[in-house]
C-alpha cells in the first residue's frame, strides 16, 4: 500500500516540473465550511474535495449522481436509469451517516427508511460548488455527519450586476432538460431565481428473465429563490433561500416485475440567516430552516407519508488572533411525521464547541465536542481531534480521530421487527492519517490518507422489520488522488484510487460498497473555444445485499464543449462509450451508450 502511494508521489512530482502556471484566483481562494464558518482550504485539517463550477461545466456528467461517480471515494449504486433512487457511500459509510445540505438547508426526507437526501432531484446546472468533507464531522454537524458532509452551493446573484441564463438539453431515452436563471443586484441587495424542468422516458429498471421491457419514466421540476441584503461595510447581512422540488419516478418492484409502481415526492425548504459582527473579531450566525416533505407511492406498495422539520441554530465564532479561533453553537430540531396509521413528534437539541489553534508556525490543532439530547434516546456525546503539521512548504501531514452518534430514524422506529420494542442509537468511530500537497503556483495537488472506522449497535432490516444487529461493521482502506493542471500545455490530468474494505462481524461484506475504485479524467483545451474531457471509471469487488460479488466493470465518458461566442455555448456528451452491460445493484439495469447535446445562452 505505502509502496503504491510512494510511486504515485514520485512520478507526479517529476511530472509537475514539466510545466508551471499560476492557477485562477477561484482555486486559490476556495473556502470551505467544516466548522460552519468560511475558511481557506489550506487552513483546515479535514480531507476535502471541492468541485467548482468550471469542473462541472467541463464534466461529461448530465446529473449530480453521475458527477459524483467520478470520485473514487464515493460509491453509488442506482436501481435503474435517470431519476432512480441511488444508494451512495463515502469511504464505505452509507448515506444514513452522510449529511447533505444545499445552500445550508437540510432537504432530507425523514419519511424515508434512512432519512436520506434525494441527490437525483438536485439539478446539476444550478450548482456553483460542491464541498465533500471526508473526515468525521459528527461533532459539529450532528449524527447524520458521522461519515462526512456533502455541501452543495447553488448559483446566486452578484451585487451591482444582472445575469440571464437559459439552457436546453436533449438526449437518449427522449431526455429533455430546460433551465432558466435570472439574477439582479444593486449596491446592497441581490436576488436570483432559477427554474428547472427535467424529463426522461428512462429504461426498464428491472427485467427478470426478459419479461419486463416497460420503460420507467422520470419527471422533475424545481424552483429556487435566493436574496441577500447587507450593509455598506458587509459586516451584517440577511439571507433568504426558498426551494420547491417535485418529482415522479416509475420503478420496478424488488422482484424486478412491473406492477406500475411509482413514487411522487414534493420537498419545500426555506432558510433565513442573520449574520452580524460584534467587534472586529466576533461573528454571529442565526439560522432558521423549515422543511416540508410529502411522499406518495403506488403499485405494489401504497403509502402516503409526510413530515415537517424545523431547525433553529445559533453559532458564534471569535478570533483569538490571526490563526486561532474559538466557536460555540446550539441547535434545536423539531420533526413531525405522519403516515396512514402513525403520528409522531420528536424533538432534540444539541450544544457544541470547537477551537482551532496554531501552537507553532508548522502545526495546527482543532478540537470539537458535541452533546445531543433526544427526547426518546437520551443524551450522547461526540468529539473530534484533528492535528496538522507542515512537513514542507506545501505538504501537510494530517491525522484525526472522531466519534459519532445516530439515533434511529422515524421510519426505523415505527417499523420494528416482531418482538422488538425499542432500538438503541448507532455509535461510530473514525481514525485517519494522511497528507495533502497543494502547490497552487504549479497547479499540482496530491492527497492521500489511510482510514479506519467502526459502526456499533448497527440497525438492520430483517424478519419484516428493523432490529439491532448483534455485531458491528469495520471499514478500512486508503485513498490516493492526484490533480495536475497543465501537465503539458492545455492538458489537465486527474486520477484517484480508493480501496474500501467493509467487513461485518458475521463475516459478510458491506453491501454495494466497491472494494476497489479507480477514476481518471483528461481535460484538453484545443483552443479558447474548444474543450474536451475524457473520463474513465473502473470498479470491482462490490457485493449485493445477499453477499454475492457483482462483476467488475469499466465506464468511459466523453464531453465536448464549444464556445460559439461570448454569449452562447454548446456541448455534446457521450456516456458509457463502450456500451458496457454492467450492474451496480443486483438485477437492476443500467443505461447503455447514451448521447446528449445542448446549448446555453447567457447575458
Amino acid at each position: 500500500m505505502f509502496k503504491t502511494i510512494f510511486i504515485f508521489m514520485v512520478s507526479f512530482f517529476i511530472i509537475s516540473k514539466l510545466h508551471c502556471q499560476t492557477l485562477d484566483d477561484e482555486l486559490i481562494n476556495i473556502v470551505v465550511t467544516p466548522s460552519g464558518f468560511e475558511q481557506k482550504i489550506k487552513n483546515t485539517n479535514s480531507f476535502i474535495k471541492v468541485i467548482s463550477k468550471k469542473d462541472i461545466e467541463k464534466s461529461s456528467a448530465t446529473n449530480l449522481v453521475d458527477l459524483l461517480k467520478i470520485e473514487s471515494s464515493i460509491g453509488i449504486a442506482s436501481t435503474g436509469g435517470s431519476g432512480s433512487k441511488p444508494s451512495y457511500f463515502l469511504r464505505g459509510f452509507p448515506k444514513k451517516y452522510l449529511k447533505v445540505v444545499i445552500d445550508g438547508m437540510n432537504i432530507s426526507d425523514p419519511t424515508a427508511p434512512q432519512a436520506e437526501t434525494y441527490l437525483q432531484n438536485i439539478s446539476l446546472d444550478d450548482i456553483k460548488k460542491i464541498e465533500i468533507l471526508k473526515s468525521p464531522q459528527g461533532s459539529v454537524h450532528g449524527g447524520q455527519a458521522a461519515g462526512g458532509v456533502i455541501s452543495i452551493t447553488t448559483d446566486e446573484g452578484i451585487f451591482n450586476g444582472k445575469k440571464i441564463r437559459q439552457k436546453v438539453k436533449f438526449g437518449s431515452n427522449n431526455s429533455i432538460y430546460s433551465g432558466t436563471y435570472y439574477s439582479n443586484g444593486q449596491k446592497n441587495v441581490k436576488l436570483s431565481l432559477s427554474a428547472n424542468i427535467n424529463h426522461s422516458d428512462g429504461i426498464s429498471s428491472g427485467n427478470k428473465n426478459g419479461a419486463n421491457t416497460e420503460k420507467d419514466a422520470y419527471n422533475e421540476g424545481s424552483l429556487t429563490f435566493k436574496s441577500t441584503l447587507k450593509n455598506d461595510e458587509n459586516t451584517n447581512k440577511v439571507t433568504f433561500v426558498f426551494r420547491d422540488s417535485s418529482s415522479k419516478y416509475e420503478y420496478d418492484n424488488w422482484d424486478q416485475t412491473d406492477n406500475h409502481d411509482f413514487s411522487k415526492t414534493n420537498i419545500q425548504s426555506g432558510l433565513v440567516t442573520f449574520e452580524f459582527h460584534t467587534g472586529s473579531q466576533t461573528k454571529h450566525i442565526i439560522n432558521y430552516n423549515p422543511t416540508r416533505v410529502n411522499r406518495k407511492t403506488a403499485g405494489s406498495y401504497v403509502s402516503d407519508q409526510s413530515s415537517k422539520q424545523q431547525k433553529v441554530e445559533y453559532k458564534i465564532q471569535t478570533k483569538i488572533n490571526k490563526d486561532d479561533f474559538f466557536g460555540f453553537g446550539i441547535e434545536y430540531n423539531n420533526t413531525k411525521y405522519k403516515a396512514s396509521n402513525v403520528r409522531e413528534k420528536r424533538e432534540s437539541d444539541a450544544q457544541y464547541i470547537y477551537s482551532q489553534i496554531k501552537p507553532t508556525n508548522k502545526s495546527l490543532v482543532d478540537v470539537s465536542l458535541r452533546t445531543d439530547h433526544d427526547q426518546i434516546y437520551g443524551s450522547h456525546d461526540s468529539h473530534r481531534v484533528q492535528l496538522g503539521y507542515d512537513l514542507l512548504k506545501n505538504l501537510r501531514l494530517k491525522t484525526s480521530f472522531g466519534t459519532g452518534y445516530r439515533p434511529p430514524s422515524l421510519y426505523e422506529s415505527n417499523n420494528l421487527a416482531s418482538g422488538i420494542n425499542k432500538l438503541d442509537p448507532e455509535i461510530t468511530t473514525n481514525k485517519e492519517l494522511g497528507f495533502d500537497y497543494n502547490n497552487y503556483k504549479s497547479g499540482f495537488f496530491v492527497s492521500s490518507s489511510i482510514f479506519n472506522s467502526e459502526i456499533d449497535n448497527e440497525i438492520q432490516y430483517s424478519g419484516g422489520g428493523y432490529r439491532q444487529g448483534s455485531g458491528f461493521t469495520e471499514i478500512s482502506g486508503y485513498e490516493v488522488s492526484v490533480n495536475k493542471y497543465n501537465i503539458i500545455e492545455n492538458l489537465d490530468l486527474y486520477f484517484s484510487y480508493t480501496k474500501t474494505d467493509s467487513d461485518k462481524s458475521d463475516g459478510t461484506k458491506g453491501a454495494l460498497v466497491p472494494m476497489h475504485k479507480f477514476s481518471s479524467l483528461f481535460d484538453y483545451k484545443i483552443s479558447d473555444k474548444i474543450n474536451n474531457q475524457l473520463e474513465y471509471i473502473y470498479q470491482e469487488r462490490a457485493y449485493d445485499t445477499s453477499s454475492n460479488e457483482l462483476p467488475s466493470f469499466s465506464l468511459v465518458n466523453y464531453n465536448f464543449n464549444y464556445k460559439i461566442d461570448d454569449n452562447f455555448k454548446s456541448n455534446f456528451k457521450i456516456s458509457n462509450i463502450l456500451d458496457q452491460d454492467y450492474e451496480v445493484n443486483r438485477n437492476y439495469n443500467t443505461p447503455g451508450i447514451s448521447f446528449f447535446g445542448g446549448v446555453e445562452s447567457e447575458f
